[in-house]
């Protein structure tokens, strides 16, 4: 018996999942659905906000000179190290490489449809069993039909950095300054010669602030 399974998104946790999967063949039959026109998911660096080229709302919240906190030695997939040339704590792109290469290796992109969104996830109930139905389409002809297809199985690996937290605080509407979320921060010189508060101090909150205060006037980290 074959089973049919969709992984949404091909960042690392879609790719990982995508490699065991595809290993396992004929049991498992895998199709992965990616919307970017790259696998590598919240590690994409792009300098655009708000929204892509396609109307959707931009994925990642990396920055420019971003490094990541964990070292690469505790990051690697068990079966995939780093390259030993790098430091600890690599660059995001570093990071995109990794897993471009990872893919590459496993002949992973095969597998993937890129430039393609999953708009509907529809579970059909049987007596036995649950299949999922996936309705997605590309976004490189906008003209095409959307298509529906039926899997036994479905992994979603779409991350859950994407969407920005933003608190209710009392008087913010009243803030004349410019008001942005982390999200939406990319370099340090948006910030010339500004008096900046930086509410949170978790870890992109603290590694923003210093990368703020290469250009700021002043930096305040506020928890």
């Amino acid at each position: 018996m074959t089973i049919r399974v969709a992984v949404i998104g091909a960042g690392a946790a879609g790719l990982c999942a995508l490699r065991h999967l595809t290993t396992r063949q004929p049991t498992f039959q895998a199709v992965c659905f990616e919307q970017n026109s790259r696998v590598g998911g919240t590690w994409i660096y792009t300098d655009q906000t708000g929204v892509d080229d396609h109307g959707l709302p931009i994925h990642s919240s990396m920055y420019k000179n971003l490094r990541t906190n964990l070292p690469k030695e505790v990051m690697a997939f068990p079966d995939f190290p780093f390259r030993k040339d790098l430091p600890s704590f690599v660059r995001h792109e570093d990071m995109l490489d990794y897993l471009e290469s990872y893919a590459d290796r496993f002949d992973l992109l095969k597998y993937i449809k890129l430039s393609t969104t999953v708009d509907l996830v529809h579970p059909q109930k049987h007596t036995d069993k649950v299949e999922w139905q996936i309705t997605y389409k590309t976004l490189t002809d906008p003209d095409v039909i959307p298509v529906t297809e039926t899997f036994d199985a479905v992994m979603v690996c779409n991350g859950h950095y994407s969407v920005p937290m933003i608190p209710s605080v009392p008087g913010l509407d009243l803030f004349r300054g410019k008001v942005t979320h982390s999200h939406d921060y990319r370099y340090p010189s948006e910030f010339e010669g500004q008096r900046v508060a930086c509410l949170g101090a978790a870890a992109s909150g603290q590694d923003i602030s210093v990368d703020v205060s290469s250009a700021a006037k002043h930096v305040l980290n506020s928890l």
